[in-house]
Parts: structure tokens; sequence; C-alpha cells
């Protein structure tokens, strides 16, 4: 399962910023460089503490802030690549650029609009969509057209259309693996790797990710597990129909808590440009295959990135969530031991999706790294 499969439950009666107690943590990391006075009045009340109430003002003022940046866009610009596909990309801020890759495969950048935004103070922020992604060119018609190595060249696309000798690649999920890939192919134009809920090949997408699936829905949803046998030995594909559908709505595989996908970002739904945010299901299919719930058969097969990750000798920051049964924690230590230079953070109350779930921490450690890398530089 890719990021395609995840959906947003239904609004309840709570108010938008309702915040459960067992949500704030009992001390908080301060958070520097705050990306306005909004951001600063933050800051302050995020210094460690170990009072709840102001913990939950912390989180109010994140949720109102992120309203304010969740529809900034930077100039929207195409990229050609070498095989002649153009790429949609907006840039936003100055400074070394940190180039998002969006997971899926098949997701826009819509997802690195909202937590993400506040890192601006750090770098220019790069939102690129991928070959038949968001507003890039659609070239499903082509053979061959839709892989993790084609995506590589649409970050170096990018990467030359900004007139930028070295960039910071930050991968989400499928994604990783593309930032990752890229990384170790164009180790003297990545200054950094920054990777979430990553992955990094073939075998632990079929065998950690598919099948891991398959088991959770066997013991905890077995009348769904015996429908879908019947089903898939009825000659049906997990990417079309009935059962496609039952492979949705598992929130619980994502999640810390399955509510947070209601939390802090509701305002973010302002940046709605159906351009943008669309899932291109023929890119997933392409890239993982025609039954892609039951195994990997698409462009992605044979595809194993740890033996290529010591070519990469820069930073890495490989961060992921205790309880993320897609991307699990194994898969952030193995790329983290494969790397050379990388620090390993495992957010203990996230999933899939730190910068959701932990948003203050994930903030934190991402612009600390940031400040590391790019004063260095």
């Amino acid at each position: 399962m890719g990021d395609t499969k995840r959906t947003t439950r239904p609004a309840t009666h709570r108010p938008k910023f309702w915040v459960p107690a067992r949500w704030v943590p009992a001390r908080w990391v301060p958070w520097p460089s705050p990306l306005s006075a909004g951001a600063a009045m933050l800051g302050k009340c995020e210094t460690r503490h170990t009072n709840p109430q102001t913990g939950l003002i912390a989180i109010i003022l994140l949720a109102a802030l992120l309203g304010n940046v969740a529809t900034a866009s930077g100039e929207g610009r195409f990229a050609r690549t070498e095989d002649d596909v153009k790429v949609y990309y907006e840039a936003v801020g100055s400074g070394v650029p940190i180039v998002f890759i969006a997971g899926g495969p098949g997701g826009s950048s819509k997802r690195f609009r909202r937590t993400h935004m506040l890192l601006q103070p750090y770098a220019q922020l790069v939102f690129l969509d991928n070959r038949g992604r968001g507003r890039s060119q659609d070239v499903g018609h082509r053979k061959g057209a839709y892989s993790l190595y084609n995506d590589l060249k649409d970050v170096e696309a990018v990467r030359k259309a900004l007139g930028a000798e070295k960039i910071i690649v930050f991968g989400h999920s499928y994604g990783s693996m593309v930032a990752m890939a890229y990384a170790t192919r164009f180790p003297q134009h990545t200054l950094a790797l920054i990777t979430t809920a990553g992955m990094h090949g073939a075998r632990v997408w079929q065998e950690r990710n598919i099948d891991g699936v398959k088991r959770f829905l066997q013991y905890q949803y077995p009348k769904r597990w015996k429908r879908i046998v019947a089903l898939h030995d009825a000659g049906k594909l997990t990417s079309k129909g009935e059962l496609a559908s039952m492979f949705r709505d598992i929130d619980e595989l994502y999640a810390y808590n399955p509510e947070s996908e209601e939390r802090l970002h509701a305002q973010a739904d302002e940046y709605n440009d159906p351009k943008s945010v669309t899932f291109n299901t023929d890119v997933y299919e392409a890239i993982i295959g025609k039954d892609p719930e039951w195994e990997v058969t698409g462009t992605l097969r044979g595809v194993e990135l740890l033996p290529e990750l010591a070519n990469f000798t820069g930073p890495a920051l490989i961060m992921g969530g205790r309880y993320d049964r897609i991307c699990p924690p194994i898969n952030q230590v193995e790329i983290a031991e494969a790397l050379r230079n990388a620090k390993l953070v495992i957010f203990e109350h996230s999933g899939h999706a730190p910068s959701k779930e932990e948003p203050l921490r994930f903030l934190s450690v991402v612009s600390q790294f940031l400040r590391e890398v790019t004063e260095t530089d």
C-alpha cells in the first residue's frame, strides 16, 4: 500500500483545534529561528515546561500559523527533462534549494504544503510534481515512462532549472527512494539527504508493506480478508472496483492515533487546486504493478537501493514513526546503517507522517539539521 490508500475521516462535532490531553507531551524541544511573529509566539510556548495548558496553546498557535502558510505558493514553472518531459515545480523563498519529493507513487507535492512550509527560514522550498503527477506532463502513453529512475530525471531537471550547484533532497515514503537514488547517483549535486517513512527497495515493499497489510487484514479483519481472497481467486485485481476499496479505510496502519488526519491541518484544505492534488493511479500501477496490493510487478521490481547508499557520503537525516506499519522503523534503521553519515530519528508518537502527528518535534529536528548543513556549506 502506498499513500494512495489513505482516507480522511469525516469531520466530527469537536472544535477545529480540539486536542486530547494525551497528545500534549510533557516537554517541548525549543524550535529555533521562527518564521514570523506568530511563530515567535509559538517558540516561546514551545520551550521546556510541564504545563499541559501551555503545550495546548503551542499546538493551537501552530494550527493557526499553518492556516496562514498552507496556501502560500511561489512562482510556478516548468523544467524540461533530458527525455523531453515537462515537470512542474514551485520555489518559495531563497537559500539552498530543498526539493520535496512526494510518495505514492502517484502523489503530488500537496502533502508538503503544511508543516514543511515552516522550514522556509532555512532553505528555498521547492515543491516538485514528478511526471504524471499534479501539474506535470502526463506521459502514460510512453512505454516505461513511469519508473523510479525516470523520476530522478525530473529532480535533476529542476536542479538545472534552478541554476543550483547543489540541492537538498527530501523524500517521503516512495519519494524517499527517489531521494536516496538521486543522492547516490548525483552525489556531486546533493548537499544533504532527508527522508521520512522510507523504503529501500522492491523486496521490503513486498515483504513489509504488501504482505504485512495482508497479514493485518487476515488477523484483524477476517471477514473482509475472506472476501478479498474470494475476489482475488476469481481473477479480480486489487487496483479495481470492490477489491481495491477493501484495502482502504485502514487508518490504523498509518497513524499512531487514527484521528490525527483531522488534527491541526483542517485549514490546509484551502489549497484545493485539483490539478495539484490529484493522485495518478496510472503512475501507481505502472511503478508497483497492475495488482499493486498483491505483488510488485511494475517498474520497481528488482530495484534495491541499500547496496548503493554507501556511494553518498554527505549528511543524511533518516526519520520514521514508531507506529508506521507500512514503512516500519526497521526500514529506517537499515537505511541509516547503510549510509556513511546518517542521523536516525524515530518519532515515538507517530505513524507514517511525523510532520502531522508530532509537528513541533518534527520542525525542531529538521530545522536543526538544515541549520547544520547549510551553515557548513
